[in-house]
C-alpha cells in the first residue's frame, strides 16, 4: 500500500493562508494609514485656506474701518463747513442790511438836517442828530415814514441848543426797520397770490 504524507502539504497550505491573512491585514493597515494621511492632508489644506481667508477678511475689515473713519471725518468737516457758511451768510446779510439802512437814510435826509450817530439794534434803529429847526426835523421824520424800509418813527427828544453861535435843534428818534423779502421769497409770494386769484 502506498502512503502519501500530506502533512507537509497541510503545513504549506497553512503557511500560505497565514501569509495571505497577513498580507490582507497589512493591506488594510496601509489603506487605513493612507486614508488617515489623506484626511489629515485635506484637513490641513482646508485649515490653511481658512487661515488665509481669515487674514484676508481681517485686512478688508481694517480697510473698511479706515474708510468709515474717513467718511465720519468728512461728515464732521461738512458740518463744520456748513456752519461756517451759515455764519458768513448771516454776516453778509448784516453787512448789506446796514449798508441799505445807511443808504436809505442818506436818500431821505434833508439838507438842513445832520446825523451825529446811528445805532442799529437789529429791528430798531436809533438816530441822533441836529436840525436847523423843528420843521426840518419833522420833514426828516415824514420822509423816513414814507420810506419802504422804516416804520414806527418816534421822536424821543428834541431840544434847542447853540452851535457856533447859531440856534439849532438836537434830536433823537427811534424807528423800526422793515426787512425786505429776498427775491426768491417775493417771487414765491407773487406766485401764491396769482394762484389764489
Amino acid at each position: 500500500m502506498i502512503r502519501i504524507n500530506l502533512i507537509p502539504y497541510r503545513d504549506a497550505r497553512r503557511q500560505q493562508q497565514i501569509v495571505h491573512h497577513l498580507s490582507i491585514f497589512f493591506a488594510v493597515v496601509v489603506i487605513a494609514v493612507l486614508l488617515a494621511m489623506g484626511a489629515h492632508t485635506t484637513a490641513s489644506m482646508q485649515l490653511s485656506d481658512l487661515k488665509e481667508e481669515t487674514i484676508r477678511v481681517q485686512q478688508q475689515n481694517a480697510e473698511l474701518k479706515k474708510k468709515i473713519g474717513k467718511i465720519e471725518n468728512l461728515a464732521n468737516l461738512r458740518g463744520d463747513v456748513e456752519r461756517k457758511l451759515d455764519i458768513v451768510d448771516r454776516l453778509q446779510e448784516g453787512r448789506f442790511r446796514s449798508l441799505k439802512t445807511l443808504h436809505e437814510i442818506a436818500k431821505v435826509i434833508p439838507d438842513n438836517v445832520w446825523i451825529k450817530s446811528v445805532k442799529d439794534g437789529g429791528d430798531t434803529i436809533e438816530l441822533s442828530g441836529l436840525g436847523e429847526s423843528n420843521k426840518a426835523v419833522a420833514n426828516f421824520m415824514r420822509k423816513l415814514d414814507q420810506s419802504p424800509l422804516f416804520s414806527n418813527i418816534q421822536l424821543l427828544v428834541i431840544s434847542r441848543i447853540t452851535v457856533d453861535g447859531l440856534p439849532v435843534r438836537t434830536f433823537s428818534l427811534n424807528m423800526s426797520r422793515i426787512d425786505e423779502l429776498p427775491d426768491r421769497k417775493k417771487a414765491s409770494a407773487a406766485a401764491n397770490k396769482g394762484g389764489k386769484g
